[in-house]
């Protein structure tokens, strides 16, 4: 176990020494898994549509057979069909959010117990962090400092006004109520948690950086995850191809990757804390998307208010 545990710090400290290494490993880890569920996507949607050609040819066939005398029952069961499939959309859209949200909750859970019980991921933040702050260079320390303020309180608030403001333009109440619910309650969330943890921050003779509270999680990266994950939601609502869909996904998963890589980079934060930040964030994700899908989705009459039951 001790020579498990000494190789992983190695591993991390050779990590360190070359940071965009440890960036380029980020970005493959999390923009990877969505190239390949698009991937997936694709081929089964290919098929998908296969199988729908066959079953409308197969549909012609039959009502142009002598034999069918009620062509009329086509219609409302052509309706019936289309909304099972649009339930069965429904269905698997908050079962694919309730996997993210547990496979979330499972990784938080596990970073908060090994950094509040000193386990090895504990050496491995230090000496990570270590590295990092051994290979960083002036041109590097200035860039990611001005970048790092992108995802800073009044930043994302700037941006949570803009959106609410063209959301509202757009008459889109219940995506503008959603989305400043999401990203207010996120901040909340990210308060609590630092004060239950309580985690102080990285220390250094010389900082590069200095910032203010609790370290455990990263209140940059989840706030960053927050923004820009229900940025891509919107993104997906509004747009119209899906290969603009993937660069939306895509750009926001990268942007809120380098966000939790600067705070590394510039020493206010451990591995642990942004993959803390990024965990708890798509679990307030998972949970507003959801409620945001319920409340589009709820019958209204026609003053614009939800219909009775």
């Amino acid at each position: 176990m001790e020579a498990l545990d000494l190789s992983a710090e190695q591993a991390a400290a050779a990590v360190g020494a070359r940071p965009f290494l440890l960036l380029a490993l980020l970005l493959i880890g999390a923009v990877g898994p969505i190239l390949g569920l698009v991937a997936v996507a694709r081929y089964s949607e290919r098929h998908a549509r296969a199988l729908w050609g066959r079953a409308v040819q197969a549909y012609r066939a039959a009502a142009e057979h002598p034999a069918t005398q009620r062509l009329s029952t086509a219609f409302p069961a052509v309706a019936r069909v289309l909304r099972e499939v649009s339930a069965a959309e429904y269905l698997v859209l908050h079962l694919g959010l309730g996997l993210a949200l547990s496979v979330a909750a499972l990784v938080f859970v596990a970073l908060a117990e090994a950094v509040s019980g000193g386990s090895p991921l504990v050496q491995v933040d230090l000496a990570l962090a270590r590295a990092l702050y051994g290979a960083t260079s002036s041109a590097g320390v200035a860039a990611l400092g001005a970048f790092t303020h992108l995802g800073s309180g009044w930043a994302l608030t700037v941006v949570a006004l803009v959106v609410a403001a063209v959301l509202l333009r757009r008459r889109a109440r219940v995506l503008a109520v959603g989305w400043l619910i999401a990203l207010a309650g996120g901040g909340l969330l990210n308060y609590a948690l630092k004060a239950l943890f309580a985690r102080p921050r990285p220390s250094f003779d010389d900082p590069l950086a200095v910032a203010a509270g609790w370290s455990f999680p990263s209140g940059h990266s989840m706030g960053t995850f927050v923004t820009f994950g229900m940025l891509s939601y919107l993104g997906i609502l509004f747009a119209r191809t899906l290969r603009v869909r993937v660069a939306i996904v895509a750009l926001a998963m990268s942007w809120t990757v380098a966000m939790g890589f600067s705070r590394m980079y510039l020493g206010v934060h451990y591995l642990s804390d942004v993959l803390a930040g990024f965990a708890a964030g798509s679990m307030w994700l998972a949970v507003c998307i959801s409620g945001i899908e319920v409340a589009r989705r709820r019958p209204r009459n026609g003053n614009g208010h939800p219909a009775a039951a």
